[in-house]
């Protein structure tokens, strides 16, 4: 990985330092054909970063095969060479020797690299990216349930990448057969073959509602750029171009502020007999309770009962949004809400802050409780292993593919350990289990039980309860519940 982004980075930069000196020492036929190479050579580049060695291979194959016979065909046969271009990339003729490459080469070699720039802020950006994800899940359902909807997504998707393939070459072309009257404004094509890529991005990732907010976006700067090359006198132009500009930067900063107004809270609800208490805990945080910079714990008392909170918890999410606060679970008695938030190892004061937000927002005055809890014990001893909490996560997780109308038999898989063989033998003699040796040491004997059942919310509670009592006869530990089909 280290030595793709080496070559990558060493490739940009070189790009860019001779880009002034192109553009100094060349002439305009110059100019142009140092700014194809450029342009050609970052694509690659970003080919081989985010698609690996075997995709730059095979683009390259096609990038030579139409560049040869756009370089041997004169000029009027060369939309038809284009359009041929274009199916070369779309269709991928060659997938199978891609395979096959793939196959034969290491992984560093192989896999997209990803980078990650969130530093220790790394659970609150994962935290953000299951919630969007959730917030998006209509529109991902749609994919399982209506296959009209499915297909028209895979055919706009399509049509945009061809779009953007095509644009490309024909810009490149474009440029290429114009070196001698070569202009600066040729460029702009590619903000719109950029953009289409952008789109076709976001229409596979969220769907149309979020492609539609980038397209409205991406619009201000093109007909920004018309207005300057249309015929209207200087002062119109600037007036118009002037105008959009404030719209754009408008709409970008209500799109932003939406942005950060989109917060859902899915929660795994239950009432806990024990402690006597609903329990609202965050589904969206289970996957990040275990991490090394979220260890700042509060627990805040709001006398208020369940229905006014409610009222305001929309706004308190949106808050704890802004300032990368993740709200891990409240509980409910008669008259009170207990709110759990966790906050980043150095964000005591932004703790405070949260306690005089909720102060002025319910009106009254709030105790707050912050602790460190480095490994969730808190977390572990009030929701995460309780078997309230643990029926119902499996429960949630089994609604979900009914949702997605799976309709399949379930298999139940939890994650156990035990400190000594003598027990984890003897648990077995009741369930079958798969050791996990690579999650084992000399302390800690890991292994996983696996529970077909039908999707049925009784018959859930009924085999998890029963795991649960066995491994408290056997002295076992509970560690994670997940379900499949």
């Amino acid at each position: 990985m280290k030595r793709r982004i080496a070559i990558a980075g060493s490739l940009t930069i070189l790009i860019f330092i001779m880009m002034p000196i192109a553009l100094i020492l060349l002439n305009l036929r110059g100019q142009g054909i140092f700014m194809i190479s450029a342009i050609v050579t970052l694509v690659y580049v970003g080919i081989y970063v985010f698609g690996g060695v075997p995709k730059l291979i095979i683009a390259g194959i096609y990038g030579v095969i139409t560049f040869i016979f756009l370089l041997l065909l004169k000029e009027p046969y060369h939309l038809p060479i284009l359009i041929m271009g274009t199916l070369l990339f779309v269709l991928n003729p060659l997938s199978s020797f891609e395979e096959y490459l793939t196959s034969k080469m290491n992984d560093e070699d192989v896999l997209p690299i990803r980078i990650s720039l969130r530093g220790s802020y790394w659970p609150f950006f994962s935290y953000q990216k299951e919630m969007k994800n959730f917030y998006h899940l209509p529109q991902a359902r749609k994919l399982y349930t209506k296959k009209w909807y499915l297909h028209l997504r895979q055919i706009v998707m399509l049509t945009l990448i061809t779009l953007g393939i095509f644009l490309f070459l024909n810009g490149i072309n474009q440029i290429a057969n114009t070196l001698d009257n070569f202009s600066w404004f040729n460029f702009f094509v590619f903000y719109n073959v950029i953009m289409l890529f952008v789109l076709a991005w976001m229409l596979f990732k969220k769907g149309f509602t979020s492609t539609f907010r980038t397209f409205v976006l991406a619009l201000f700067l093109p007909m920004i750029y018309l207005v300057f090359r249309s015929d209207f006198p200087d002062v119109l132009k600037f007036s118009l171009a002037g105008s959009l500009l404030l719209i754009g930067l408008i709409v970008s900063v209500v799109e932003l502020i939406k942005y950060y107004q989109r917060v859902v809270y899915d929660s795994y609800h239950y009432y806990d007999p024990d402690l006597q208490m609903e329990v609202y805990a965050n589904a969206l945080f289970e996957p990040l309770v275990y991490n090394e910079s979220y260890i700042l714990t509060t627990k805040s008392t709001i006398r208020v009962n369940l229905d006014q909170f409610h009222k305001q918890f929309k706004d308190i999410l949106v808050y704890a949004n802004w300032f990368k606060i993740i709200i891990t679970a409240y509980t409910a008695t008669k008259d009170t809400v207990y709110l759990y938030a966790d906050f980043h190892m150095k964000d005591h004061k932004r703790a405070e802050k949260f306690k005089t937000y909720l102060e002025a927002k319910f009106k009254m005055e709030v105790f707050m409780d912050l602790s460190e809890d480095q490994n969730k014990e808190m977390y572990e001893e009030t929701f995460f292993h309780r078997p309230e909490y643990i029926i119902a996560r499996a429960q949630s997780l089994a609604g979900l593919l009914k949702e997605l109308e799976i309709k399949t038999k379930i298999i139940i898989s939890m994650i156990v350990y035990f400190e000594l063989e003598e027990e984890l033998e003897a648990f077995t003699e009741d369930y079958a289990i798969t050791r996990m040796e690579e999650l084992s040491d000399e302390a800690y004997l890991t292994a996983r039980v696996d529970l077909p059942s039908i999707n049925v919310d009784y018959m859930i509670e009924s085999k998890i309860r029963e795991v649960l009592l066995s491994l408290l006869v056997h002295h076992g530990h509970f560690v994670r519940i997940s379900v499949y089909y």
